[in-house]
């Protein structure tokens, strides 16, 4: 709370004074808020005639400061002082006190207009962008960006994208997740995607728009089957599971964007089973400029090469005769971690353009045959220059010939040509792709939030080495080796629990709160010596987590061994001050997921939502999106706009939840959640109790 905010609070409380003392009682809160307007904490630079003279002086305040950084002289230090402190140190003519004001410009206290400020361009920027994306060259280059949607539930085509699993994520809309990776299903569904792999594949078959990417059809009901590990590896037996399970489940489409070169005889009776159960397979051909890979080589299933923004076969796609379909597969604008966009290429970027028109096609009558489906496509490709093995996906001729391919189709013995003209309309080039940088490096800022942060901040976090790191840091406090894990139980403070045995209720918010203070220090929490500079936190808590973050440690893994486990592109991470504050700053993203997914409850009767054991009264599926989904597009979007905050260097507090609950439009009555001790919470960090945050709130 600054200096102005605390004149307005005396103001109003004087006010609310003069109306008890006319008709009626006023509690407390005036002595409250005037404690916390004199001992406002500051972050300032002290500098002393010399060393002696600098611990002279802390001394005088009874402080052991322990803020010394290796930059800075041995007579000057960095300290969180109260204004008390500020002026005994004053006194002292051998002492220059100053506020790091360089430090301050972007930290933002609790409440603070300049906040809320940015939140409500935020609010503003996503309006604008949601209707106004303009689709990128690769659905040009199918003739499918000016395909009309349709947004009804009728017919909705289930897609499964057998992947590195899809975070849960604005702009990609899941369904259902199912992880069958044994060593990673401790992850919650909020950071399952480890690699961003399996969460781009599902952007361009479904993306909406809402965050940069447009996808092929966004009304399909899309279902994570986690099949690839970390490292994008899969056993054949777990892929098998994975197509067990969507037959299983009913699901038309599979997109299979991984490949080997070794021939199973149980991959494909999987696939024959599959198809046989009226699935389309739609697999990638590989990316080794050799044979086409399995399983897209089965017959059964449809292959799929890669286009270069001259609408002509990749160099680096595999080809042959299995071949069925080509689609773009170079300079492809995708979303990954966290929901930030950037560019890739591949045979398995390729798939999701197949699959998300398979769908356009197939919800127009969904008693159609997959073969119906697959020929289709294949017959209404254009001519691509450089190969006779495949044509070019066609997504707007397709359904143009829809009606006259259904009349003239045949399964078991389709000849058509006699009756539907070939598709003459020669492909598109796009010279200007090839030169633009921003199909070069992915970004995290999407276009929206681009005048919402400082250049600084924009330069600051260019590559995936950041997100990885964040990705790290979000799973860590689930690790069994982390000495974080336990849930609500064990350790509430990382996992949006309530209570503990250590004296003071856990305020989870709080929490959320100091974890991002703590990585603006770069991961040591002895830098904060002030607990109450942390509204709502308490000493008992503050002491308990302190010890978790320390220069040589985070839980009970030290800093090297952590680094050491990340690797991007097969390199090991390096350990930086810069990476200390992204890996921190995750396990902060971690207690903002788990605040929505532990201790709520459904609104509409106020059950419990639980993980197992349920009685009468509660709901299975704390960690599934699909139950009581209020809570999912919530936690979305506060982690969203939390990152916002990284990329500025302010730390995180209540603000992310509320900017986020007022986000919460996408969701029926039914969906909506409660939380335990919400509005408590938020008010005790700084915040006001406003509808938003009362009406997700239980106590």
């Amino acid at each position: 709370m600054n200096k102005s905010m605390c004149i307005y609070v005396k103001r109003v409380v004087s006010l609310l004074l003069i109306i008890a003392i006319l008709g009626g009682s006023i509690n407390n809160r005036e002595s409250e808020i005037s404690a916390k307007c004199n001992h406002i904490i500051k972050d300032y630079i002290i500098f002393a005639k010399n060393e002696k003279a600098l611990n002279t002086a802390l001394d005088t305040i009874n402080r052991d400061v322990t803020q010394k950084s290796e930059e800075l002289s041995d007579n000057m230090t960095v300290a969180e002082l109260s204004e008390e402190e500020v002026l005994e140190l004053n006194k002292d003519s051998n002492v220059v006190v100053e506020e790091d004001y360089v430090l301050e410009a972007n930290k933002v206290k609790p409440g603070s207009k300049s906040k809320k400020a940015r939140y409500k361009k935020l609010e503003k920027a996503n309006k604008e962008r949601k209707n106004d994306v303009e689709a990128e060259w690769n659905l040009q280059a199918i003739n499918a960006d000016d395909v009309e949607i349709d947004n009804s539930e009728a017919n909705k085509v289930k897609v499964a994208v057998l992947d590195s699993g899809v975070d849960f994520i604005e702009g990609v809309n899941l369904v259902k997740t199912v992880n069958f990776v044994e060593a990673e299903d401790n992850i919650s569904v909020w950071y399952q995607d480890l690699t961003g792999h399996g969460t781009s594949i599902a952007s361009v078959i479904a993306g909406d728009g809402q965050n940069v990417v447009q996808g092929v059809n966004s009304n399909v009901d899309l279902y994570s089957v986690k099949v690839l590990d970390k490292d994008n590896k899969a056993s054949i037996s777990r892929i098998i599971r994975g197509i067990y399970w969507c037959i299983d489940n009913d699901v038309n489409i599979i997109n299979m964007s991984f490949g080997t070169s070794s021939y199973s005889k149980a991959l494909e009776k999987a696939v024959e089973d599959a198809y046989k159960a009226n699935i389309l397979l739609v697999a990638a051909a590989g990316n080794h400029d050799s044979n086409v890979e399995y399983p897209a080589a089965f017959e059964k299933v449809m292959a799929v090469a890669a286009t270069d923004t001259k609408s002509e076969i990749s160099d680096f796609s595999n080809v042959g005769e299995e071949l069925d379909i080509a689609a773009p597969g170079e300079k492809v604008r995708v979303l990954g971690l966290f929901g930030f966009n950037g560019v890739t290429h591949g045979t398995s970027i390729a798939v999701p353009h197949v699959v998300g028109v398979a769908s356009l096609l197939w919800e127009k009558d969904l008693s159609k045959s997959n073969e119906f489906i697959r020929q289709l496509i294949m017959y209404s490709s254009k001519d691509i220059l450089n190969t006779n093995d495949c044509g070019l996906l066609d997504a707007g001729y397709a359904l143009k010939i829809y009606d006259n391919f259904e009349k003239s189709f045949k399964e078991k013995d389709f000849e058509s040509k006699e009756y539907i003209p070939e598709n003459s309309e020669s492909v598109e080039t796009f010279n200007e792709v090839e030169g633009d940088s921003s199909y070069v490096e992915g970004r995290w800022l999407t276009d929206g939030h681009q005048n919402l942060v400082s250049e600084g901040a924009k330069k600051q976090v260019t590559d995936a080495t950041a997100l990885a790191i964040l990705k790290a840091g979000a799973i860590y406090p689930d690790r069994p080796d982390s000495g974080m894990d336990g849930g609500t139980t064990d350790n509430p403070q990382y996992h949006g629990g309530y209570k503990d045995g250590v004296g003071d209720p856990v305020n989870y918010v709080a929490c959320y709160e100091f974890v991002t203070r703590i990585a603006l220090k770069n991961g040591d929490a002895s830098l904060i010596t002030n607990y109450k500079s942390i509204y709502g936190l308490g000493k008992d808590n503050y002491d308990w987590m302190r010890t978790d973050f320390t220069s040589k440690k985070v839980g009970w893994c030290t800093w090297s061994t952590i680094f050491s486990g990340i690797k991007v592109n097969g390199v090991s991470v390096a350990d930086t001050n810069k990476n200390r504050k992204y890996f921190t700053w995750g396990i902060a993203l971690h207690i903002l997921g788990d605040t929505f997914a532990h201790r709520t409850y459904r609104k509409s009767d106020k059950k419990a939502i639980v993980h197992s054991n349920p009685n009468s009264s509660q709901i299975l599926g704390a960690d599934d999106p699909n139950v009581v989904r209020g809570r999912w597009v919530v936690a979305k979007y506060a982690i969203k706009s939390s990152i916002e905050s990284l990329l500025i260097n302010d730390y995180g507090d209540f603000n992310e939840i509320e900017y986020a609950l007022r986000r919460q439009t996408e969701t029926s009555n039914s969906q909506l959640f409660l939380k335990k001790r919400l509005a408590r919470y938020m008010v005790s960090n700084g915040g006001a109790e406003t509808s938003y945050v009362r009406n997700a709130n239980i106590d």
